[in-house]
């Protein structure tokens, strides 16, 4: 997608009127220009619902993981009051999985909203680029003879395999294996920190059972 977005703002930055005139055969020029600009907006349209679709549904598991979160306190509550200690540490354990869930795909949700925003403006931008390349047409006369379809077609299907390609190489992901880093410290560092949060909250907890069997 890197690659892609690179590429289309060579395009919004391309100056239509010195390519014109650095061209040997303008119109078959504008042709392949408006071609590319369409094929891009055609493909970062599907890229925005792609988006859109993981915002919103990053969105709704979140506040599920959210909601879910809040009712393990009342468990391990519960479990506590009859003596599970085992399942009110469980319960806890749960509740800060959900949290961090929650968390993490709110995060993705924000993200993907705006790569949507991001792609708005691109089409947005391509859409002028494209009026600019159509005025610039109308404007040349007529030609004397209807261009072969196949060299727009042939530049179009050479624009989708370059743009293809590109999206190969930036989604790439390597398959070797990494020595632990400071990242990964850092996360056992917090699960620590969690467990022992953990076992502070279940020992509050503890008393509130003795007074209430006392009564």
């Amino acid at each position: 997608m890197l690659g892609q977005f690179k590429r289309l703002g060579e395009l919004v930055s391309s100056n239509v009127e010195a390519l014109i005139d650095k061209a040997t055969d303008p119109r078959k020029m504008l042709l392949l220009l408006r071609t590319e600009i369409e094929d891009s907006i055609l493909k970062l349209t599907e890229a925005r619902a792609k988006a859109y679709s993981r915002a919103s549904k990053a969105k709704r598991i979140s506040e599920q993981k959210a909601a879910a979160a809040d009712e393990w306190t009342a468990k391990a509550r519960l479990a506590m009051d009859k003596g599970r200690e085992d399942l009110g540490r469980a319960a806890l354990l749960a509740r800060e999985g959900d949290r961090a869930a929650a968390k993490e795909l709110a995060a993705e949700a924000e993200a993907a909203r705006a790569e949507v925003a991001e792609i708005d403006k691109a089409i947005e931008e391509l859409e002028a680029k494209r009026a600019e390349t159509l005025e610039q047409l109308e404007a040349m006369p007529a030609p004397a003879k209807a261009a072969a379809p196949s060299s727009t077609s042939s530049a179009a299907d050479r624009q989708r395999s370059r743009i293809d390609e590109m999206e190969r190489r930036t989604s790439f992901v390597s398959d070797k294996e990494v020595p632990i880093d400071p990242a990964q410290v850092d996360e056992e560092l917090a699960g620590l920190a969690r467990d022992s949060a953990i076992e502070a909250e279940l020992a509050a907890m503890r008393p509130a059972k003795g007074k209430r069997a006392k009564k």
